[in-house]
């Protein structure tokens, strides 16, 4: 069998059935993708908010008395609009009413600095900004820099009932000086709509329908354009992945909106195949288990870090999981440690399906792979979803790679990206031509296709450490083994510079240990002689530290960066016996 047979065979579509590989892919906007999954069921809840039920219904028509304001202000096809706030009944109402219009949503994280917030408005063109209430002193800051026509500030109480609403306010409550310098409130905005009648755009393809903001692990965050057909495609892989649910059910939407992971799959996805989507524009981490407690999901989507902290949860403790069907994980690599203790917190719990691990990146829209039900294997990324094709190439030669061959994972299909805005050369290095005529995302992740077309991650190729012998170790090994520790929380591998002067480095571990462990610096100790008996001579770490806490992003990945930049220069070799 040749290596090419892997794509032309691709072996994953084994594992749909007849009606969706028949399926025919929506030809249409964001916006009207909504209307038309929703058409029957109008009368449905779509959002439940602080207690507040919207049906589809009334989304729709608020959605459209949205986009008639936003032509009352002369806001049109191709113009950008800027959004800086959380996950808001109202920030979803701005996404689909500039989608229908043909605009573009530039989804900006509130939690920036202000120079970051500034460049991201102003180098896009934008034209409009929309802002939450709690981010007015950084909007006051930066006012005069950003130049935006038009300035909204709307709050996170507008689609609350009178009385939470009032309590809501008092607790966010701020001096804004409405009706100066083109600053009007959310209530403005609207009733400006009776003066506008929006034209719905004819439907492009490859339209630039959002933009959200990668990672910045390699400089400043780049501007990922996402189309209507990308991000239709990830909701329509959805709806035909044969996910087991009934109308009504609960999503839990705690990934925000200014991500490509929140806007895809925790929003769009969601809201066309008639879950209610339950939200909570202002998540804390720490709070994951009251969250399960208190709305009490059928479905949800969380980064693995997440999925450590709910496991150590006490809100959840004994709780009765059976009705939370799907547990779905992406945005970050879980390594096998944290699997495997997740597999025992779901069968303690009485959960009915394995976890739904699937991987994907910004670029293709958040979602490439997944599994659901019963079409899962242990440590994999589950199969490519319906519309996605997935290769895996030689990153030095560029060769199509066989059956569980490692090598760098490559992504093409409707999902992709149209291109980072304004940065040609970094959409080149990502987005490449291949012989077969097709353009892939090159994920930059080792991993391979085993003969049933599950994808596993073995690595990432920027995270690789290179020891100065030349040796290459991939810290997910090392996190693997340690995060499989019941006294471990939490551990991050990094490289730090070799001390003898000569290129390369070594790989350090930081572990976060539960509570209630005796002396951190003897639990390393143990934990370094553990690496030192299991793992392969070359592939063991030089140290394992103790902190009190792993630094997550704002997205709720481990923050490898923050650590490397903690501990580049660190003398591992003050270490006793590979701790302190």
């Amino acid at each position: 069998m040749s290596k090419r047979s892997i794509i032309l065979e691709r072996p994953w579509m084994k594992h749909f059935p007849d009606e969706s590989r028949t399926a025919q892919f929506p030809k249409m906007k964001v916006y009207s993708y909504l209307k038309e999954t929703n058409k029957h069921r109008l009368h449905h809840t779509a959002l439940y908010y602080y207690g507040t039920k919207i049906k589809v219904k009334t989304l729709i028509a608020k959605i459209d008395e949205v986009a008639d304001a936003f032509a009352a202000l002369g806001i049109k096809q191709g113009d950008v609009v800027s959004l800086l706030s959380a996950s808001t009944p109202e920030s979803i109402m701005v996404f689909y009413a500039l989608n229908k219009i043909g605009a573009t949503l530039n989804a900006i994280d509130p939690r920036l600095d202000a120079n970051s917030i500034t460049r991201m408005i102003t180098s896009s063109g934008s034209k409009m900004l929309i802002a939450i209430d709690m981010s007015y002193p950084l909007v006051a800051k930066i006012h005069n820099d950003i130049k935006q026509e038009h300035i909204v500030i709307q709050t996170a109480a507008t689609s609350l009932p009178p009385i939470k609403k009032f309590a809501l306010k008092i607790a966010t409550s701020s001096r804004i000086p409405y009706g100066v310098g083109g600053i009007m409130s959310w209530e403005t905005f609207i009733k400006g709509a009776k003066d506008g009648v929006a034209q719905e755009a004819d439907y492009v393809g490859d339209a630039t329908a959002a933009i959200t903001y990668t990672g910045g692990t390699t400089g400043f965050p780049k501007g990922v354009m996402l189309t209507n057909d990308s991000i239709n495609a990830t909701a329509f892989n959805f709806i035909h992945a044969g996910i087991v649910h009934k109308g009504g059910e609960r999503f839990l939407g705690i990934m925000p909106i200014f991500s490509s992971y929140g806007l895809c799959c925790g929003i769009h996805m969601p809201l066309t195949i008639d879950t209610e989507l339950a939200l909570i524009p202002r998540f804390y981490p720490l709070k994951m288990g009251e969250y399960i407690k208190k709305y009490k999901p059928n479905h949800m989507i969380a980064t693995p870090a997440f999925y450590e902290i709910l496991i150590d949860s006490k809100e959840v403790k004994g709780m009765d999981l059976s009705e939370l069907y799907t547990l779905g994980s992406g945005g970050d690599s879980m390594n096998e440690g944290l699997e495997a203790k997740l597999e025992a917190f779901m069968k303690e719990h009485n959960m009915r399906y394995p976890l739904c691990q699937g991987y994907g990146m910004s670029e293709v829209s958040a979602a490439a792979t997944f599994c659901v039900n019963d079409r899962y294997k242990k440590n994999s990324v589950g199969i490519p979803c319906l519309t996605t094709t997935v290769g895996i190439f030689d990153p030095e030669t560029g060769e199509e790679l066989g059956y569980n061959e490692q090598g760098e994972i490559c992504m093409t299909g409707p999902s992709m990206m149209k291109g980072y805005f304004n940065n040609p050369e970094e959409t080149a290095n990502v987005m490449r031509l291949h012989d077969d005529g097709k353009v892939w995302v090159h994920s930059g992740d080792i991993g391979y296709i085993d003969e049933d077309g599950f994808i596993f991650i073995k690595g990432r190729v920027k995270r690789m450490i290179t020891r100065p012998d030349g040796h290459k170790v991939f810290p997910v090994i090392i996190e693997s083994a340690i995060n499989a520790l019941p006294a471990v929380v939490n551990c991050v591998v990094i490289g730090v510079n070799n001390r003898d002067g000569v290129q390369g480095q070594w790989p350090l571990a930081i572990v976060q240990l539960a509570d209630g462990v005796g002396d951190p610096a003897h639990e390393c100790r143990k934990i370094f002689r553990l690496c030192d008996q299991t793992l392969e001579e070359r592939g063991k770490p030089v140290g394992v530290i103790p902190v009190d806490e792993i630094p997550l992003t704002g997205m709720g990945k481990n923050d490898y960066r923050a650590l490397e930049k903690q501990y580049k220069e660190f003398d591992y070799k003050t270490l006793n016996r590979g701790s302190i």
